[in-house]
């Protein structure tokens, strides 16, 4: 389970990198009202999807956490609440798929925004959260 943790630890800066990468592209195609184009929708994808894979991870870990030791601590649950509220909202962004660009580019940057927002502060919530 070791590796697992260390997995989560480490890949939470790959996801902030493509959530950070991703706002600043959608932000872009908002103010520059172009086009939404097919590495807009490639940079979404792999948000969205590294965000999952690192939730998967740390269920997988607090599961891990909590056979083990029998408790979670305060901390461990708001982390656990405010990382899948921002699931939550970048999950939702896709519901602006079928609007006009301008729209979608919009919509989706505001609800990745909060979601960076959500998980840097989920990150902090735990000791140690902005170290290596």
């Amino acid at each position: 389970m070791e590796f697992i943790y260390t997995l989560h630890s480490h890949f939470r800066w790959l996801v902030l990198l493509f959530a950070v990468v991703t706002v600043i592209l959608y932000l872009h195609g908002w103010l520059s009202k172009r086009r939404f184009s097919k590495i807009d929708r490639t940079m979404g994808v792999i948000f969205v999807s590294t965000l999952d894979l690192q939730v998967l991870l740390g269920l997988i870990n607090l599961i891990a956490i909590a056979s083990a030791t029998q408790e979670l601590h305060a901390k461990q649950i708001e982390h656990v609440a405010t990382i899948i509220a921002a699931l939550v909202l970048v999950h939702v962004a896709a519901k602006w798929k079928s609007k006009p660009d301008t729209i979608r580019f919009k919509n989706t940057f505001f609800f990745y925004f909060v979601a960076i927002v959500l998980v840097f502060n989920g990150i902090v919530r735990l000791r140690g959260g902005l170290t290596w």
